[in-house]
C-alpha cells in the first residue's frame, strides 16, 4: 500500500487515504477532482475529434467526477475499516489516476476505452476486494 499511497500523494495535493474516518469525504473529494479535471482537459484538447458514443461516456464519467457516489460513501463512511480494505480504496483511488492520466494524453481513438475503465473502476470502488497484508 505504501507505493499507492506515495503514487497518490506526488499528484493529489493532501491525500489521506481511508483508514481515518474524518478524511474518507476529502480522499473521495480529492481523486474525482484529479480524474475531472484530467478528463475536462482532454475534452477540451480533443473537441469534435471523438465520435458521439464516447461523447456520451465522458458526460457520463464527468458527472460522477461531479457528484459524491452515494452507494460508495455510505458504504464506507462510518465504516470500520481493516487494513487490507483501506489497501484496496487506496489502489483503486490510484487505479483511477493512471487511467486519468492516460485520457489527458489519449488521442480521441483512444479514449474511448480509458472512459469506459474509469467507469468500471468508479463501480469497482462500491466493492473492492481487501488487499492481502
Amino acid at each position: 500500500m505504501m507505493d499507492d499511497l506515495a503514487f497518490l500523494r506526488e499528484r493529489i495535493a493532501d491525500y489521506r487515504e481511508y483508514s481515518d474516518e474524518s478524511a474518507r469525504n476529502d480522499s473521495d473529494m480529492r481523486v474525482r477532482a484529479f480524474v475531472g479535471k484530467a478528463l475536462t482537459d482532454a475534452q477540451l484538447r480533443l473537441h469534435g475529434s471523438y465520435d458521439a458514443a464516447t461523447a456520451k461516456v465522458l458526460d457520463d464519467v464527468l458527472m460522477r467526477c461531479m457528484f459524491t457516489d452515494q452507494v460508495f460513501i455510505r458504504k464506507f463512511e462510518h465504516a470500520r475499516l481493516e487494513a487490507p480494505m483501506v489497501a484496496a480504496l487506496v489502489r483503486g483511488d490510484r487505479t483511477l489516476v493512471e487511467l486519468a492520466e492516460r485520457a489527458a494524453g489519449a488521442n480521441a481513438a483512444e479514449l474511448h476505452d480509458i472512459l469506459i475503465a474509469i467507469d468500471k473502476q468508479f463501480e469497482y470502488r462500491r466493492s473492492p476486494e481487501p488487499v492481502p497484508s
